[in-house]
């Protein structure tokens, strides 16, 4: 029971402070007097706090070690030998460190050490269908005890539940979750993608038509406002406490070309969808030159399989067969598998972005808009410009008007949905 609990105790009885502790002391004490002479204990170490605590036990306890340990909170065994060194005058030399030294169970039993390491990996062993996130067995301090009595070990040295607890922590076995393993994640086609867009950029680099590379991709959401965003500055340095944004958001857009390493941002303030992306493949080709566009036989546009652009979103079709019959020249697209689309070229030029504009408080689109112009992609500066365009999201086509979509589209047998060519309606 310690003090505070006796405190409540003596107030459940309706008795007064002074009262309270005069009932079990031999003379008045108050509760910052307890703490004084707690105080003055913890300054002191060895004979000397002994000493003063058998003093303060006979002078308020009546030398009772059980009440002293209430009313003080001291050691009952340390009250109890510093009043035999008081009542002898022998003195326990040592008997603060009676127990140093004293090595640790699995120290004193290596083989049953040895023996609980091997049933704790026994135990620990996880479902390797990766199916579940438990292991099969949880090995418990009880389950582990049982296991040494079960073995033959003496119960003697069969440590006490609340020992082999520590026991187990201590050899790096602790009660914790199973985390499932996380294997790449692959599709059966993977391979046969990557490999096809390998031959086709060595075919569009071999090849005597101009074919222009291109890669696109929409980055993550950007929140204005004053965020914090890691990196340093020498400015302005305080952000919000809380990220977040009053300002709006906003999604950067991206088109870089291969060959030159030119980099154009289209950052939109409404929805990323499928009407989004044609819309920045416009803003890509007005920013060109009217000979580069003359010059371009062929364009090859690389893109992750987002659910805005994948092979099989027909408003996307739809938009860039029109993106197609408008510039008057036939496009391949080409596709990376899912949770690979960090392959994407445009990927890169994302993480420069966010290395270049980290430690700016973003405060508002001006901002964003002057940092990223201002930042360096093989030696160029993006072309950036802003979209205020609301944009519908939800839009789909029907299976009649997909069919006239489909004849205008050239799938590759193999890999339908990740290998595209559009025809040019100049060809047809």
């Amino acid at each position: 029971m310690n003090l505070d609990y006796a405190f409540s105790f003596f107030l459940s009885r309706n008795e007064t402070p002074n009262s309270r502790i005069t009932a079990y002391t031999k003379a008045p004490l108050f509760p910052e007097h307890i703490a004084d002479i707690r105080l003055a204990t913890s300054k002191t170490s060895g004979t000397k706090r002994r000493r003063f605590i058998a003093e303060m036990s006979l002078k308020y306890c009546k030398g009772q070690p059980r009440l002293t340990e209430t009313v003080f909170g001291w050691s009952r065994e340390a009250v109890k030998t510093g009043l035999g060194e008081e009542r002898t005058g022998i003195i326990c030399i040592g008997s603060q460190s009676s127990h140093c030294g004293n090595k640790r169970w699995e120290e004193k039993h290596p083989k049953m050490a040895k023996f609980l390491c091997g049933l704790a990996e026994e135990h620990g062993q996880q479902d390797p269908t990766f199916q579940s996130a438990c292991a099969f067995t949880r090995l418990t301090a009880s389950s582990a005890c049982k296991a040494l009595k079960k073995v033959g070990y003496p119960d003697d040295d069969i440590p006490a539940l609340s020992t082999m607890s520590e026991v187990l922590n201590r050899l790096g076995y602790r009660l914790r979750k199973i985390v499932k393993a996380k294997p790449q994640k692959k599709i059966k086609e993977t391979d046969a993608i990557f490999d096809n867009v390998h031959s086709k950029d060595q075919e569009a680099q071999e090849s005597e038509l101009n074919v222009k590379r291109v890669s696109m991709d929409c980055k993550a959401t950007v929140k204005i406002g004053k965020s914090s965003r890691g990196g340093q500055t020498r400015g302005d340095n305080r952000a919000s406490d809380h990220d977040f944004s009053s300002e709006g958001s906003y999604t950067p857009c991206g088109i870089v070309d291969e060959d030159s390493g030119q980099l154009y941002i289209n950052i939109g303030s409404s929805y990323k969808t499928s009407d989004f992306i044609i819309d920045t493949l416009f803003f890509w080709w007005d920013s060109l030159l009217v000979s580069e566009q003359q010059n371009i036989d062929k364009i090859q546009l690389k893109i992750d399989n987002g659910p805005e652009s994948s092979g099989i979103r027909t408003q996307f079709l739809k938009r860039i067969v029109e993106f197609s019959d408008a510039i008057e020249k036939p496009i391949q697209l080409l596709y990376y598998p899912p949770y690979h689309s960090k392959y994407n070229p445009i990927e890169r030029c994302w993480g420069i972005l966010e290395l270049h504009w980290n430690g700016t408080l973003l405060s508002s689109v001006n901002v964003m808009m002057r940092w990223a112009k201002t930042m360096l992609w093989k030696g160029l500066h993006p072309i950036v410009q802003l979209s205020k365009k609301v944009y519908q999201k939800g839009i789909s086509l029907t299976k009649k008007t997909m069919r006239e979509i489909e004849k205008r589209l050239k799938r590759n047998p193999k890999l339908p949905k990740w290998d595209i060519y559009i025809k040019s309606i100049a060809a047809i």
